[in-house]
């Protein structure tokens, strides 16, 4: 099967690597690298989570009472997210470990974390410096992890699974054994993080089906979750994997380490039969009734078919309405398959971004198949002619210059500075209704 190659900038390791560790509350995450690697990540982290502003330790808290002229030194340059060592060439050549070890000594010194990641840019990945033991040195007292490489010309999802589990990894002597349980089955939820579109309404979503069924999320490392809760992932009686390329590795070294299986979703529950689908199995490996949760979902059925019955009885807004989709292999799977089996929509072009899945893939081209679809994987996204385009706003924008005969939903970061004040999801019950209702309208829009 051959896959249209996307032109549109996507986020690679060192990115995924950062924004995994962003995730977790009340983490600095030192950047070992030149300046300019930091800003993009700063400036986006600051904006992608609420969170308290940098906490002074106690003696600084005493002395100063605020945070604001500590960040105008060299390490965050104005920037509350994601200092950095601001290496030069002399560093290139006579090693990193002294500007590291100035800057673990600084933050211990007048901040308050629970978690310090040092991570490398790929430049000073390859100076070799053994940075482990010194920043055990430099933080005795604090839970410390070292990233030494972001992977080189990866992808997003490869970086961000690596950074989870080197998080386990070195983490694990911290990890006490499990906790009794308070009755009902718990679970973790892998593969989310800060740097998805509708992160949080995703994460709301997910809990609220999971404690229909009669489960509860345990932790959700990556999206939120404390460090206290990162240490909680043991007790869990099974862990699912939501996007299978941004956990894998996790999700074995859980297992290894603790025992806890896996359950590995086809791709995210996008649209009303995947997310049943997953309830369904679910509930048969924790031993539950899905029977709360699939009424939840056959009434947001009945909700919608309503609409949609309404609108097509005006206009015919469905019919072998075309569109285009970018994004990882597991998300494109969800998005086409519902657009194409609940909207009866045709896909006009197809664009694969981020680390090939055979297995994915292979999914993939069996729906292609079934609507006689195949030559969307063959086509470049960016001389698409699709009636709606979901992708992210880089390859939006990129389209608006080239014509308007189309409307375009966000699915991934970048954004197009939409400020979300209502959480929003495309997964689950609640997220079928919002995508449906994005689409309904931006069909709309160009009648």
């Amino acid at each position: 099967m051959t896959a249209s190659c996307s032109k549109s900038i996507s986020p690679d390791s060192i990115t995924g690597m950062i924004f995994a560790m962003e995730g977790i509350k009340n983490t600095m995450v030192l950047l070992n690298g030149p300046m300019g690697c930091k800003f993009y990540h700063s400036t986006t982290s600051g904006h992608l989570m609420k969170r308290p502003d940098l906490k002074l330790s106690a003696g600084r808290a005493a002395e100063k009472g605020h945070v604001e002229y500590d960040v105008l030194n060299n390490y965050f340059f104005r920037q509350p997210r994601v200092p950095s060592t601001y290496l030069d060439g002399y560093d290139y050549v006579y090693g990193t470990s002294e500007k590291v070890e100035a800057a673990l000594n600084y933050f211990r010194d007048n901040f308050s974390f629970d978690l310090m990641v040092v991570a490398a840019s790929p430049g000073a990945s390859l100076i070799g410096d053994e940075l482990t033991e010194l920043a055990r040195r430099a933080l005795p007292d604090i839970p410390t992890v070292v990233l030494e490489s972001p992977g080189y010309s990866e992808y997003f999802s490869d970086g961000y699974d690596r950074a989870l589990d080197q998080l386990i990894r070195q983490l694990r002597p911290h990890f006490g054994p499990k906790k009794p349980g308070r009755g009902k089955p718990r679970v973790n939820l892998l593969g989310l993080s800060v740097w998805q579109r509708y992160w949080e309404g995703d994460k709301e979503e997910l809990t609220r089906l999971l404690e229909l069924l009669g489960a509860e999320v345990n932790a959700c490392p990556c999206a939120g979750s404390s460090l206290e809760e990162v240490l909680s992932l043991p007790d869990a009686d099974l862990n699912l994997l939501i996007y299978p390329e941004m956990g894998r590795e996790t999700a074995a070294r859980l297992e290894e380490y603790f025992g806890t299986p896996c359950y590995v979703f086809p791709g995210p529950p996008v649209g009303f039969a995947a997310t049943e689908k997953a309830l369904r199995e679910i509930g048969e490996l924790l031993g539950l009734d899905p029977a709360a949760a699939l009424e939840d979902s056959e009434r947001a059925r009945a909700e919608c078919w309503f609409a949609l019955n309404k609108l097509d009885e005006m206009s015919y807004l469905s019919t072998l309405r075309s569109f285009a989709v970018e994004g990882m292999d597991s998300t494109v799977y969800s998005y086409v398959s519902f657009l194409t089996d609940y909207l009866g929509m045709t896909p006009e072009c197809v664009s694969l971004t981020g680390s090939p899945d055979a297995g994915m893939r292979e999914a993939l081209g069996k729906v292609l198949r079934k609507c006689r679809a195949e030559g969307a994987l063959t086509k470049d996204i960016l001389d698409s002619r699709a009636e709606l385009v979901y992708a992210d706003a880089n390859t939006i924008s990129a389209l608006c210059t080239r014509h308007d005969a189309f409307s375009g939903i966000e699915i991934s970061l970048p954004g197009m500075g939409y400020t979300d004040i209502v959480k929003k999801t495309h997964l689950g019950v609640r997220g079928a209704l919002f995508l449906t209702e994005q689409t309904v309208n931006g069909l709309m829009s160009k009648i």
